[in-house]
Order: structure tokens, then sequence, then C-alpha cells
């Protein structure tokens, strides 16, 4: 401890021993205020650590911890359930500072070793942005997830047919006290699977539903199952906190896609797909045909023709997936704003959750789903009052870029920052040169580690990146090319916070 001490001290961040006290050591400081959500006696010491350490101190604090021996899984454990907290005290409305934290993990993981910390010293600063902004609100106190579950908690199968009732009734307590009786009777991926038609069900908060449910799994694989009443607790209250008559973007629950594609979805349509239906045989005329009627918000017509062409043998669903993501990429192109910036995450955690469910019925909903949201994004009221680009994502020309693949990722970043569209062009002549293009992708998350601003800058690349290899290969340079409507051009300033995080990671 001592040497910790004078490390800390070594490095310019003073004198360490004030803090030593607040620093995780038995299960007896896991005690907390009863209008606090408990987690276990094993990250709750973290957790309050988190919260309690000023933000100016921060990173020093966690510097230390690092050092002292707290495992990378326990930092990002800390950093999510701290932001369900904060969630808890303020509202969905702050669900961002959970959201981030496995887009902060996922890009991470491709990180370069030196940068692997990075992401999460950004999301540990940006909590503590949020958590100083939400112990000033006054409107705060909504403590939902704070408060003991009540009544008795069911088991096993009425329990899942409890929570499936609850869920379709919007019951809110009913469906908190079956997840809660689900999870301790169930393993979890029996429970997931209950929970993907109801993540996939609801657009409304411009996707942020499906997001929830899909990052919060994401984050338990890594983090742990035993955190699991917290995490899906928080994830199915956002899932119900709107009732449907509640009016968003022009949508209530009953004027969405759902309810007929949920009327698709029967046991007559799921006995006439192929057995290979969900297969990865791509067509690109069908992709093309879906494009055409996503980007025109033919919500009925898109999603029939994609049930159609996949009962009759026309296509497999990595078809409509292409069609999906290109057409994500296109509403960037034509508008980056922040609803489109949704439609790009949101269809990566459909795509995530398509690909962990095991149930023919939920699969072939959360394409469906998928497809119709394109089409609700396209004809959301705050797309539809001004004039958008006409550009197409199928049709892009290229322009010349450097020979040299570091000189061409250099020329591309910088032109971010002067015009997407220019950088659009640039990028997608990089990807048809170099069709695994790891060194902008690399260039790009250093740029994303130090100049980030806000949740969205880690949020739409993570989501992006992936499905650059989720799509097939002729689509693959629209798809990077994509990528430049939200990234950091090289010309912005380093942030002083990170700055501080890289100079005290290279210590450890």
């Amino acid at each position: 401890m001592r040497s910790a001490v004078a490390g800390g001290a070594a490095l310019g961040f003073g004198d360490l021993r004030a803090f030593l006290s607040l620093s995780p050591a038995t299960a007896a400081e896991a005690d907390v205020a009863p209008e606090l959500i408990r987690f276990t006696p094993d990250i709750e010491p973290t957790v309050r650590l988190t919260e309690e350490t000023p933000r100016e101190k921060a990173i020093e604090v966690m510097i230390d911890q690092l050092r002292r021996g707290l495992p990378y899984r326990q930092f990002l454990a800390a950093l999510f359930l701290a932001g369900i907290r904060l969630m808890d005290r303020v509202g969905p409305g702050k669900r961002h500072s959970v959201l981030v934290t496995h887009a902060a993990h996922q890009l991470s993981l491709d990180a370069r070793t030196e940068e692997r910390l990075l992401p999460l010293f950004w999301a540990l600063n940006d909590f503590h942005g949020e958590w100083s902004n939400s112990k000033q609100r006054r409107d705060g106190n909504v403590r939902f997830l704070s408060n003991p579950v009540a009544g008795p908690l069911p088991s096993g199968n009425k329990a899942e047919q409890e929570f499936q009732n609850a869920m379709d009734k919007w019951d809110v307590e009913g469906a908190d006290r079956a997840l809660v009786g689900l999870i301790r009777s169930r393993g979890p991926r029996q429970v997931m699977e209950t929970l993907w038609p109801y993540g996939v069900r609801d657009w409304r908060r411009i996707g942020h539903k499906a997001i929830s449910i899909a990052s919060t799994w994401r984050c338990l694989q890594t983090i742990g199952w035993q955190h699991a009443e917290p995490a899906l607790r928080y994830a199915v209250w956002d899932l119900l906190v709107e009732g449907k008559d509640i009016n968003v973007g022009g949508y209530r629950f009953d004027d969405q896609c759902y309810v007929p594609n949920r009327s698709r979805v029967n046991g007559r349509a799921v006995g006439r797909l192929p057995e290979d239906w969900a297969g990865t045989r791509t067509d690109h005329g069908c992709t093309l045909e879906l494009v055409a009627l996503m980007r025109d918000g033919q919500t009925d017509d898109a999603c029939q023709l994609t049930l159609t062409q996949l009962s009759d043998g026309k296509t497999q669903a990595a078809a409509v997936w292409d069609a999906v993501h290109l057409v994500t990429g296109e509403f960037m192109m034509r508008r980056p704003n922040f609803v489109f910036l949704h439609s790009v995450t949101t269809a990566n955690a459909l795509h995530y959750a398509f690909r962990e469910s095991v149930q023919t019925e939920t699969r072939l909903l959360i394409l469906l789903q998928a497809v119709g949201w394109m089409c609700q994004y396209r004809n959301d009221s705050s797309n539809k009052q001004r004039p958008m680009k006409g550009a197409k994502i199928t049709e892009m020309v290229p322009i010349d870029i450097p020979t040299q693949p570091e000189a061409a990722v250099e020329e591309i970043l910088a032109a971010v920052s002067v015009s997407n569209d220019l950088a659009a062009q640039k990028a997608y002549r990089f990807a048809q040169t170099y069709p695994e293009p790891d060194v902008f992708m690399q260039a790009a998350r250093q740029l994303i580690f130090m100049k980030s601003t806000e949740a969205h800058d880690y949020k739409y690349p993570a989501a992006i990146f992936e499905d650059y290899s989720l799509v097939d290969a002729k689509w693959r340079p629209h798809m990077l090319a994509a990528t430049v409507y939200y990234l950091r051009g090289s010309s912005l300033p380093d942030s002083p916070v990170m700055q501080q995080a890289r100079d005290a990671v290279r210590s450890l």
C-alpha cells in the first residue's frame, strides 16, 4: 500500500492517503443507504468508490486500484452498475451512462495493448459528469429499482408465464416481480430467450429499448450473471417506462410495425420457412429492392416482401440484414442527426439479438422488426419536416487516395473535420483497396479515445465497426464510408482528461 501511494505521488498525483479509506476492502463496506440499489458485496465497495470519489480525483484513484490488483472485469462491472444506480436516481433519460459502458468495452477489445484501458477511463469521467448533475436535479428520486420486489416470487414455468402476462399488460411491478423469479430459477440463455421478443417490440425512444436489452446482455456476459438482477430489472423497466398510448416521434405503441409483424409471425408462417432461411446466402437484387422500400419508408411493403422472399426460398436472412445495415448508412449520409444515428446502433442491437436467439419465431420477428423499424426511422416526424440529401449509398463514387495505407488514413481522418462527404468517398476507395481496413479502424479508435465529448462518439463507431464485418463483402466499402459521419476528426483537440488518463495508464 505504501508503495502504491509513493508511486502515485511520483506520477504527480499527489498524496493518495486520503483516498485509501474509500478503497474497496471488505464485504462489510457494502452497506448502502436504503434508498439505493444494493449490489453484491464483492462489487458494492468498488461501485461506491466510483460514485464517491470527486471527479477531479477519479482517474488517479482508479489507477491506484488497478495497481493494487483491481481486475478489468471489476472495473467494468463497477462502471456499468454505477450507471444503473444513476438511472434509478434520475430516470431512464440518463440511460447513456449504462449503454456507453458496453460500447467502451467493445472498442477496447481491438485496441492496442497500451490503449485498452482508455475507453473505461473515458466512461468513468463521463459518469462523474452525469452523477454530479443528478445530485443537483430536483426532479430525481425515481428510486424504482431501489424498492424491494413486492409480493411472492414465482419460479420456473409460472415465472415465465407471469412475466409474459405482465409485459403484455404493461404492468411494471408485475413484470419486475416475475423477472426476479425467472432469473432465480432459469439459466441465463433461457431468461434472455424470454426477454428478446419484448426487447424488440417497441421502437419508441428511437430504438433505445432494444439497445438496452442487447447492451445489458452483452455486458453481463463479461461481468458475470451474478449481476443479472439489477441489470435486467433496469432493462425491463426501460422497456415499460412509456405506456402504450404515449406518442413519441409520431408513434404510439399500436401505431408501429409490431402489431402487423406479430400477426405475420404465426405458426403457419414459421412452418413455411425453409430450413436454411436464416442462412448466409446473399442476394444483391433482393438487398437493393429492400433498400429502396426502406429508403421511402414503405413499412408494410418492406416487411411483407421480406417474409415472402424468405418463405419462398428466394433469399436468406443475410441479404435482408445487408439491406438493413446499408440503409442505416444511407440515412447518415443523407442527414447525420441523432435520430438516424440511432438507426445504426439499433440495427446493430437487433442483429445481435437475432444471432443470440435460438427460437425460429423470435428470430423471424426480430428480422421483420429490423426492416419495419428502419422505415419508422425514415417516417419519424423529425425527419419528415426538412428535405434530405438525395445521396444513395448503393451508388457511391470513389475518389483517389494516397497509395500508402497510413497516408490514406491520415487524409481521410483529416477530411472528417472538413467534409463528411469527401471523407466518405475516400473511405469508400480505401475499403475497395484494402478489404481488411485494420489500419483505418485502429487510427479511428485512437481519435475516439482521445477526442470524444459525448456517449455517441463511442456508441456509433462500436456499432458500425462491428456491422462492417457482418455484411457481404460487396457492401463493406459502403459501410466503411458510412463510419465517417460520426467519427472524431484528427484536427479536433485532445481531451485534457484523457491526456491525464493516457499518461497514468502508461505508468501501470
